[in-house]
């Protein structure tokens, strides 16, 4: 009953925006009936916008699913075991296989198919894999997530609940197409959100009805140990994946340069040591969330604690998912750069302890960008300034501690404590320019400096009554060219 009426739902918003239109014809009536000639342009106009809006929102439901392609596709040719792996789970699950398979850059696996009338006709189906599954599960662990993504379209469940699968996928995706254009569909987006709401509210139970259908196939076919270790990996390549994408491959990528291979770099970082202990406790306790009453998915606890009930014997090879590829490494590699593939040519490959060097200094010349500028382009020229009496320029910033009403004497201090770091920044690139320094960064994103300590000189330098002369010494104690004595 709950999902014919979540049906009964999809096909009144076919009836809430036929009535928009009506209200926004009979607007227009009144005014000309009236006899308000402006008051009928202005109408015509704002009328005409929101109802170009309306039917887009409708034809993006009556639609299907969105033509956007991700990740890299994976022919059969190249890959024929992980095609053959995704024929055999489809059949088990007994639904039809999909028509094209593609590697994204994303912990997560789906499957996604357009539809035609609601979602009870449907034509291309489309697998999407993430390279991080494929570098972190086994073969059963992947084998359990596939199938329970190829268990949604599944026989075994009811047409209406694929139907309501759909219409959520579909409301997402009309709400999300109307919020990123102009301000009339924004309009019209607030009152197709409130329906959605309600949609939402309705299905969500059915919804995780199905994911737990969806857990129940895919333990039949994997196996309870599979199912259960997978719903606890998920997290761990999810929060692993995160960190090496969030502080390691972007800043790099962002400084020119990419590891040499990106397989490896992600492996070193989940099999380090630093990490081992933060990893292992988020596969022993999953995150929980508080459940809303529009969430699709159960808590992770429950549905852990429903496959192991099953006790399903395991099934399959147990051998890392990676093998399933002919160069696990390659597609890791084209995976992650497919987005960004434009500005490929202009990196340069280097090793993981160069690139980690290269994403910190980067991050210091974001740093002292500003004391560069202001203090005349390099270390010596801003020195000198401080020397000339210039410490109030470089001390000139707009940025306040707290509410920005402390006195003139916070305020200075805050803006010094600004200066020495900038100024530490560049008195390190200048030292790493000349290789007598270097950085160094863990997995946790922690970054050491390997150089001389000349904290004492550099806060003597900022001072007051302070003198560049102690950091003048010790960097020619050091052979930096480049800043002469005074």
């Amino acid at each position: 009953m709950r999902a014919v009426i979540a049906v009964a739902l999809l096909v009144g918003l076919y009836v809430l925006t036929l009535a928009a239109l009506a209200g926004i014809v009979l607007v227009n009536v009144l005014f000309f009936v009236n006899d308000r000639p402006i008051a009928l342009a202005w109408s015509a106009v704002v009328g005409a916008m929101l109802a170009f809006a309306l039917l887009s929102g409708l034809f993006t439901i009556a639609g299907g699913s969105d033509d956007e392609v991700r990740g890299v596709p994976v022919d059969e040719q190249d890959e024929p075991e992980l095609w053959a792996l995704v024929r055999r789970l489809a059949a088990e699950v007994g639904t039809r296989p999909p028509d094209s398979i593609f590697v994204v850059p994303e912990a997560n696996a789906a499957v996604s198919q357009r539809t035609r009338l609601l979602g009870l006709v449907a034509t291309t189906r489309r697998m999407y894999v993430g390279a991080p599954l494929l570098a972190c599960l086994t073969e059963r662990q992947l084998s359990f997530v596939l199938a329970h993504e190829l268990g949604h379209y599944s026989n075994r469940d009811t047409r209406l609940l694929g139907v309501v699968v759909a219409g959520r996928v579909a409301l997402i995706r009309m709400l999300t197409k109307l919020n990123n254009r102009s301000w009339y569909h924004a309009v019209v987006g607030v009152m197709y959100a409130y329906y959605a709401k309600l949609y939402f509210a309705v299905t969500a139970s059915l919804s995780r009805r199905q994911e737990l259908a969806a857990d129940a196939t895919a333990t039949r076919i994997a196996g309870t140990e599979a199912a259960v270790s997978s719903l606890r990996e998920l997290p761990v390549v999810a929060d692993a994946w995160t960190l090496f994408h969030d502080r390691h491959f972007r800043p790099a990528w962002e400084a020119g340069f990419l590891p040499t291979t990106i397989f490896e770099a992600f492996a070193g970082l989940r099999g380090s040591p630093e990490l081992r202990s933060y990893l292992d406790e988020i596969r022993q306790n999953p995150p929980e969330r508080v459940l809303s009453p529009y969430d699709s998915h159960p808590p992770l606890p429950e549905r852990i604690a429903a496959v192991a009930a099953l006790a399903v014997p395991n099934r399959g090879p147990d051998r890392p998912a990676g093998a399933l590829l002919a160069d696990n490494g390659a597609v890791m590699d084209r995976t992650l750069v497919s987005e960004l593939v434009e500005e490929l040519g202009v990196k340069q490959r280097v090793d993981w302890a160069t690139l980690s060097h290269a994403a910190a200094q980067a991050t210091q010349v974001d740093r002292s960008r500003r004391l560069v500028r202001v203090g005349g382009g390099s270390l010596g020229a801003v020195l000198d300034t401080l020397d000339d009496g210039g410490l109030a320029s470089l001390l000139r910033t707009d940025l306040r501690p707290g509410s920005g009403t402390s006195g003139p004497r916070v305020r200075r201090e805050y803006a010094r404590g600004l200066l020495i770091g900038e100024l530490t920044a560049l008195v390190e690139l200048t030292l790493a320019d000349q290789h007598r320094a270097r950085w160094e960064s863990d997995w946790l994103g922690t970054t050491t400096f390997h150089g001389p300590d000349l904290t004492a000189e550099i806060e003597e330098a900022t001072d007051d009554r302070g003198s560049t002369a102690g950091l003048r010494a010790a960097l020619a104690g050091l052979r930096v060219d480049q800043v002469p004595t005074r």
